[in-house]
């Protein structure tokens, strides 16, 4: 089988990571909030409400933002895994094309249906 291209090995790899990591914080949003925190927030102190509001935020647009990396990850892949195929096709001269069509016609008229 031929290679994946190094582009989409990349950015496979990179979109898998951001995926791993979007949904680790849409599973467990209470540890991220309280890391940004304790990181990047002023000393003032936090209500209750306002943290469960933040921690809910955050499971809803990091799933949904999870997902869709999932996605064009899984879209990317597919990309890459038919790249062989899709560069031979462009190679292919016209007439090359019309006889391969017409191969494919003659394949599946060949191929009986199933009768129940």
């Amino acid at each position: 089988m031929r290679e994946i291209p190094i582009q989409y090995q990349i950015a496979c790899v990179i979109l898998t990571a951001l995926f791993i990591w979007s949904f680790s914080i849409a599973r467990e949003p209470r540890g991220w909030r309280r890391l940004f925190q304790s990181m990047f927030s002023k000393s003032e102190t936090f209500s209750v409400n306002k943290n469960k509001v933040i921690d809910e935020a955050l499971k809803r647009y990091g799933i949904v933002i999870a997902m869709i990396i999932l996605v064009v990850d899984v879209s990317c892949f597919v990309l890459g895994v038919t790249y062989p195929f899709r560069e031979k096709l462009r190679t292919l001269s016209p007439e090359q094309r019309e006889n391969m069509n017409e191969i494919n016609k003659v394949k599946s008229q060949t191929i009986p249906s199933p009768v129940q």
